[in-house]
């Protein structure tokens, strides 16, 4: 080929590309704009918090509410919206002092803004320490580098307002969760609700899963009663099932205190790691471990990264993740953290 010619074919199909990536964008109008970014969004929420934090009934009322923030360009969005109480352990008034949040955005207001084809949200809010929810974001963002089938986040800066007094209830970081039916979309997939057990996912997605859990020290999920995973059926030929985890509070990589016994001595608590997955072959332990192995400087880096929490959380952190290290490389403890522990088919009354 003449090589004058190389460099502009080499143009053309660049700038093709780009045309095809925009068309798709403008068509579908699905563009994923709140996710795209780790900056935080200041924003002031207000409705009737008094009431929504006092409701503990099965089915939460909605209340109406205003969300307001400023574009990049200084210009100000206000949406109405509606806001209930949701969840269930963290919203009893005993526990949090403040509950999760489900926010209802109305479409045709979101248009063109950062919460553009955003519907309903769920927000996630301090229970007790501010520093909880921020850690809680980062296991979050820790799992986003292990797969994309995995929930997006977007820390926030919210000033909540009490629509009863006009008065601020407080000033706190929270973090917006993407909706499960966007995370099936662009993952190709739908949501199944039927039974099954650990033995019918994704051999290599559920394995990863369950190490991450317990690299986290989260053992607050279960697969049969669909406790805190989500289950998603690909639209592709193999129909594989696959599992993606949520609500991590409980993960002892946090430490939150309203997750402790109450009146138990600290030296008496355990330190929450238990592997909860299925009996691999050591390869496949030593795989996934590799795999894991090679995340650890992009883990370390993500908790550096985050300033907000304090330095000697920050420390912690970096200490409880060296610990799944040190044990993976130890035999005697490898067998007994993993391999005396797992989950076999005769535990599910299934055939070998």
């Amino acid at each position: 080929m003449n090589l004058h010619v190389r460099p502009v074919l080499h143009r053309i199909f660049i700038s093709f590309t780009a045309f095809l990536v925009l068309s798709v964008g403008v068509r579908g109008q699905k563009t994923d704009t709140l996710f795209l970014s780790d900056e935080i969004i200041n924003m002031t929420l207000s409705s009737h918090f008094s009431e929504i934090r006092a409701d503990t009934a099965n089915d939460p009322k909605p209340h109406p509410g205003k969300l307001t923030y400023n574009d990049p360009d200084g210009k100000v969005r206000k949406f109405n919206v509606k806001v209930r109480a949701r969840g269930d352990f963290r919203r009893n008034p005993e526990i949090c002092t403040f509950p999760p949040l489900l926010v209802n955005f109305r479409k045709s207001e979101v248009k063109k803004t950062i919460f553009n084809n955003q519907d309903k949200l769920k927000l996630v809010t301090a229970c007790q320490k501010e520093e909880d929810v921020v850690e809680e974001y980062l296991i979050y963002k820790m799992y986003n580098l292990v797969t994309d089938m995995s929930l997006k986040v977007r820390l926030v800066r919210v000033v909540y307002i009490d629509d009863n007094t006009r008065r601020q209830v407080f000033e706190r970081y929270s973090f917006f969760i993407e909706h499960e039916d966007q995370l099936a979309e662009r993952n190709n997939a739908v949501q199944r609700d039927s039974l099954l057990n650990p033995f019918m996912l994704d051999r290599e997605n559920f394995m990863k899963m369950s190490v991450f859990e317990y690299i986290i020290g989260n053992r607050d999920w279960f697969i049969s009663s669909r406790r805190n995973v989500i289950i998603l059926r690909s639209l592709e030929k193999n129909q594989a099932l696959h599992v993606v985890p949520y609500d991590f509070d409980f993960a002892g990589l946090i430490d939150a205190s309203y997750t402790k016994p109450r009146d138990v001595p600290e030296q008496f608590l355990s330190k929450r790691r238990v592997y909860k997955g299925l009996c691999y072959t050591e390869d496949e332990f030593k795989r996934t471990f590799d795999f894991y192995k090679k995340l650890k400087p992009e883990f370390e880096a993500l908790i550096n990264s985050q300033e907000i929490i304090s330095k000697a959380t920050r420390k912690e952190n970096l200490r409880y993740l060296e610990e799944f290290y040190q044990t993976i490389e130890n035999k005697p403890l490898f067998k007994k953290e993993f391999l005396d522990v797992c989950e076999t088919r005769k535990m599910y009354n299934l055939p070998d």
